[in-house]
């Protein structure tokens, strides 16, 4: 670095005295981007350091290399490359293969020792199991004497990234080494004294992707990501270049019997079969299913122009154009926009305005008719287009005036603009907003405004009238043109009125100062009114910006994060999900300190080595999370996802007496639909039915076994009997002597009826979780796959058990004794794992349950987040804003402890700490009462899980007749969280909070608060019912909820009515039958007339969107029923 410091100076000094200018901007610059990129050795000092929040821990160049790289967030073509339906090659030839994958991290490794002593043959099995804890595993060897074995670690070589790990190790052998002692076993584990140190390719085998097959390969591809065809095609019109099939696939051809080339031609074949009228109905269904799967991501590969036409409707004009728009002209709302993606509410969130109606009227529907939840919104601003129009004047006046300076701020602006668009090839649906990746590019475009002042400054003090007739004759001339090249083709206006509208605006603006320059010469003069109108246009953006940028008062995400923490009890382990469920957390234990008891684990980061690693290490006052697979079994590269692979051989209690079993009840049920069987035929049946009865019984016993992978000896004797033994003879001829030859058939049926449901549940296999975790981590345990040319680990079971340690979870808190005596108590907690992949964040959660001793407790902020062991569900348990893990069985989606989420809303929870030591708990809410205090759309996201489980909260109070505490939590959340004047906007969970007030009782503040409701929804109804059918196409789901509103809090409201009078028309309107007599909440509202605007909107749709009106899914089909009836 002090040689590279000297040369800079020198080359400076050398250049500066020379006059080589152009070599002096170039080192000047160099120097200018060594000293801004030095910063990031801040980054390596910091992870060296060993901060409870380490993130990737770049410790080393390797690493800070791939952090800067952001390796974690994968590749996406730019110049070349596939779409997303493109098809790789389907072999593993090298040539069709990408180049060998590799990462090289530095590691300390220890190299073990061979050894020439021997053991037992007893002693083996307690070598293997004190060696499970550090996932090591051993092999034996025949050794000299009988009954002896060598012994060799598979193992050889064991690698750490860090001197922590591997000492933590060290201590580990030692330990376990005492216990083999204790058996007078040797050292097993043993290592050279030498530690090697240096860098390994951790991939380092791992052959390349596939590659594409190069004829279905595109340059400058758009379109790329795998499994967002749907998205895609909506926003590229997709048709698919029909000279361009996609290959047909093999697996649907075997199912088919044929031999057909491509997808179009599988696609004809079962829709074929799948209108076939006389097809049974399940197997037309079946495969009209794959159909539908199979054209999905198209039949045919995208054409070019469909490519393209996604580059210019999404990546440039939604994710460019329009945040462009959202600075310079006005912003429709805060609410996250997903355009033609969120199909319904394409025109309702995230657009950009103009604040001109007849502008915005084109594009968005009627603006004079919209509902306060979008005029209410803070971030509903209207800047005219004055910035743009403004910052327009300054762009050409610069370029006319200084082309060079022009070209420099032009370049800045497309570098970090629509340069930027290309480069990150954005796919359709991003998980958030992306406009400040471009705010370089909207800084760019901020000179131009500020160049525009002196623009008119300038004018009025050069121009002549000519050139304003010349200004006048393009600008009006040419938005004339465009205006009306739109209005013949029929496309719409909005660009021609926005063009026609800028230039009227210029012209008016430029007028004045040609006014102002020959009335007033002084340069005073005209230097004020550029200056006035320089000082209004950044004062409307201040003005419209504040309240949707004012952050003062405001303290949700620090208090949301308080909450999660305090849902939880002392000592607890949280599985958070995403960004914002983390970061707040990790911010208040690290900066206030709260709650650094409850170790707070991401599951989206323990998809990563670095986090599972500092999982396992003590933060604050958290224990180490029982992580105990060693750091090479999940390190980056290894096992990033595990192939769930079960069969039934591991899947079923001795699977080949089950298939036996199988066999003879096959050939029982064969027999006795044979008709006319004689009496010998059915008493041999008889005796096989009573032989498969007992053998029924004996299984359900075997299955409360759940560490057996056999059936039991009972069982097992059962069947190797057989059925011709004397029992079954007697019973048989028993049976027949009362029954009667007559009714035989039918009675042996229904005895076989219910012996086949018990053999057809038999017996499964039960693994524990260190069980799976033993399975996974032996490097034996892969297999060559084919769709990734790699021998990739998996997991060939996929039922998990979890021992519950009573005494503990009795001792910590997690249970108490009434939950014993609950029924639903469960000593073994059971479950599948879900889907066909295990990642290594479900690694990690499987590795803590293995080692898991009940000594504090587990919790999930989502039940979604659960990933593999989503199965577990039915044991979690609502507390506050997450779910714990429990001894109890639910069922369903899980339980909710009610009375710790009553005294927690209310402020009345008591947390019991370490030493008897009790801290007092209370929700806290934001200040989002306060006015003024905004609440956007990301502080939305949190508001409606809060409002969720004060909703169920009070659907179980009222379900146990504590209506008092009901109507005190529904009080609570309207209280905090108002929804009057938009200050925390109502979403649909209010609707139902509002019904609970009726169901609890208090009709009075039901009414109160539903009135305002309803409001809202009958302005949003109104607003729908101006729209064309054009602007309407966009909106039909959303006009089906905000009627289902109304309409829950009408029937609501109606507490003594009888719910068929509920449906009773009101023939007393003038239009005839548009609403319902009992009006409830909804007396002395607009109810009767927006439902008579919504009636024309059904009558003139109805033959068009009759689906739609009839599903009850989308729609209220009461008013489906009364308004059909009137229909001509």
């Amino acid at each position: 670095m002090g040689a590279l410091t000297l040369l800079i100076v020198i080359g400076l000094k050398w250049s500066s005295n020379n006059g080589k200018a152009l070599l002096n901007t170039g080192i000047l610059s160099l120097a200018l981007v060594l000293m801004g990129y030095s910063s990031f050795v801040m980054i390596l000092v910091r992870s060296n350091a060993n901060p409870p929040l380490d993130e990737n821990n770049p410790e080393t160049l390797s690493q800070l290399h791939s952090y800067l790289k952001r390796e974690q967030y994968g590749s996406w073509p730019i110049l070349s490359g596939r779409y997303w339906n493109s098809p790789a090659y389907s072999d593993c030839s090298a040539d069709h293969l990408g180049p060998d994958k590799s990462s090289f991290m530095k590691v300390y490794t220890l190299t073990a020792l061979s050894s020439a002593q021997e053991v037992s043959s007893s002693d083996t099995i307690v070598i293997k199991e004190l060696l499970k804890p550090l996932n090591l595993h051993v092999r034996f060897f025949k050794g000299k004497s009988n009954n002896q074995y060598r012994y060799s670690l598979i193992e050889k070589e064991l690698s750490f990234v860090n001197e922590w790990d591997l000492n933590e190790f060290r201590n580990q052998c030692d330990t376990i080494n005492k216990e083999f002692n204790s058996f007078q076993l040797p050292n097993i584990l043993s290592f050279e004294s030498t530690i090697k140190k240096g860098y390994i390719d951790n991939l380092k085998g791992k052959r390349g992707d596939k590659l594409f097959l190069p004829e279905y390969t595109t340059l400058f591809p758009r379109m790329y990501r795998q499994g967002e065809g749907d998205k895609y095609k909506v926003w590229c019109g997709y048709e698919g270049n029909t000279n361009k099939p996609l290959p047909a696939l093999g697996q649907i051809n075997k199912m088919l019997q044929q031999n057909y080339t491509d997808r179009f031609q599988q696609y004809q074949a079962l829709m074929t079969y799948a209108n076939n009228a006389s097809a049974p109905d399940n197997q037309r269904q079946y495969l009209r299913g794959i159909a539908t799967d199979l054209s999905k991501d198209g039949l045919f590969l995208p054409s070019f122009s469909e490519n393209i036409q996604f580059l210019l409707q999404y990546q440039l004009n939604w994710m460019y154009l329009r945040y462009f728009l959202w600075n310079f002209s006005g912003r429709q709302n805060d609410v996250q926009g997903y355009g033609l993606t969120g199909g319904s509410s394409k025109i309702l969130e995230g657009n950009w305005l103009s604040g001109i109606d007849f502008i915005d009227d084109q594009r968005l529907g009627p603006q004079e008719t919209i509902s306060d939840d979008l005029k209410l919104n803070k971030g509903y601003n209207r800047y005219f287009m004055l910035p743009l129009i403004l910052g327009l004047i300054g762009f050409f006046f610069h370029l006319i005036k200084h082309p060079k300076g022009w070209f420099v701020v032009f370049l800045l602006f497309l570098l970090t603009g629509i340069a930027i668009v290309v480069y990150l090839n954005q796919k359709p649906a991003e998980p958030r907003e992306r406009d400040y990746a471009y705010a370089a590019s909207f800084y760019a475009f901020s000179f131009w405004i500020g160049i525009g002042v002196w623009a008119l400054f300038d004018f009025a003090r050069n121009i002549n009238f000519n050139h304003l007739k010349k200004i006048a004759t393009y600008t009006i001339g040419g938005s004339g043109i465009i205006l009306l090249a739109q209005y013949v083709s029929g496309n719409g206006m909005t660009l021609g009125l926005s063009l026609s509208y800028m230039s009227i605006v210029s012209l008016l603006v430029f007028g004045l100062m040609f006014f102002l320059g020959k009335k007033y010469p002084s340069q005073l003069m005209i230097a004020i009114v550029p200056i006035c109108l320089g000082l209004f246009v950044p004062g409307i953006l201040a003005f419209e910006n504040w309240d949707d940028h004012d952050r003062s008062n405001r303290s949700t995400a620090r208090d949301f994060a308080a909450n999660y923490l305090n849902s939880c009890d002392y000592n607890a382990i949280l599985f958070t999900n995403g960004d914002n469920d983390t970061f707040p957390l990790w911010y208040i234990q690290e900066v206030e300190g709260v709650r650094t008891d409850v170790r707070v684990a991401n599951m989206s980061l323990l998809s990563t080595d670095w986090h599972i690693n500092q999982m396992k290490k003590r933060a604050y006052e958290s224990d180490p999370l029982p992580i105990n697979m060693r750091e090479s079994v999940y390190r980056s590269g290894s096992r990033d996802y595990v192939l769930i692979t079960p069969n039934d051989n591991t899947k079923y209690k001795s699977n080949s007496q089950r298939l036996k079993i199988q066999k003879t009840l096959d050939n029982l049920q064969a027999l006795l639909s044979k008709p006319g069987l004689d009496q010998n035929s059915l008493n041999s049946l008889l005796t096989q039915v009573f032989w498969i009865e007992d053998i029924a019984d004996s299984l359900q016993k075997d299955d409360q076994d759940y560490k057996s992978k056999s059936i039991g000896a009972g069982t097992l004797e059962l069947i190797k009997k057989g059925y011709d033994v004397k029992k079954y003879k007697n019973k048989a001829k028993s049976f027949i002597s009362l029954s009667g030859i007559n009714n035989l058939g039918s009675q042996i049926n229904q005895v076989l009826t219910k012996a086949s449901k018990s053999i057809s549940k038999w017996p499964e296999r039960w693994y524990s979780a260190q069980q799976a975790i033993d399975f996974i981590s032996d490097d034996r345990n892969k297999k060559f796959q084919s769709f990734s040319c790699n021998n990739e680990s998996y997991l060939n079971f996929n039922n998990i058990y979890l021992e519950v340690n009573q005494e503990n979870a009795l001792k910590n808190g997690i249970i108490d004794s009434a939950d014993l005596k609950n029924p639903n108590y469960r000593p073994v907690l059971k479950w599948a794992l879900k889907g066909s992949m295990l990642y290594k964040a479900d690694l990690a959660v499987l590795s803590l349950l293995a080692n898991y001793q009940w000594e504090r407790p587990v919790y999930f902020a989502s039940i979604m987040g659960m990933q593999a062991n989503r199965y577990l569900q039915k044991h979690m348990y609502c507390e506050g804003l997450t779910y714990k893990l429990s001894p109890v069985e639910y069922g369903g989606t899980g339980g909710t402890n009610i009375n710790k989420m009553v005294q927690l809303f209310k402020g009345e929870y008591v947390l019991n700490k370490r030493n008897n030591q009790k801290d007092s708990i209370k929700f806290l809410w934001g200040n989002m009462k306060e006015k003024g205090v905004l609440v956007d759309y990301y502080t939305m996201r949190m508001v409606q899980n809060i409002r969720l489980q004060m909703m169920k909260l009070s659907d179980q109070l009222i379900a146990e007749n504590r209506y008092d505490e009901a109507v005190d939590i529904l009080n609570l959340c309207f209280r905090e969280m108002p929804v009057e004047n938009e200050q925390v906007p109502a979403d649909d969970i209010c609707y139902y909070l509002c019904s609970n007030y009726f169901e609890a009782g208090d009709t009075l503040k039901g009414n109160k608060i539903g009135k305002k409701l309803a409001e809202l929804q009958l302005q949003r109804l109104n607003h729908f019912a101006s729209m064309d059918k054009e602007h309407l196409s966009y909106v039909w789901s959303e006009l089906g909820k905000a009627l289902f509103n109304v309409e829950m809090l009408r029937e609501a409201s109606l507490v003594d009515i009888d719910r068929n009078k509920m449906f009773e028309p009101d023939n007393n309107n003038m239009s005839g039958s548009v609403s319902f007599a009992y009006k409830g909440v909804l007396e002395n509202t607009d109810y009767d007339n927006v439902c008579a605007k919504i009636k024309d909107v059904f009558v003139n749709n109805y033959r068009e969107k009759s689906a739609f009106f009839s599903n009850q899914q989308k729609f209220p089909v009461y008013y489906t029923q009364l308004w059909g009836g009137s229909m001509k």
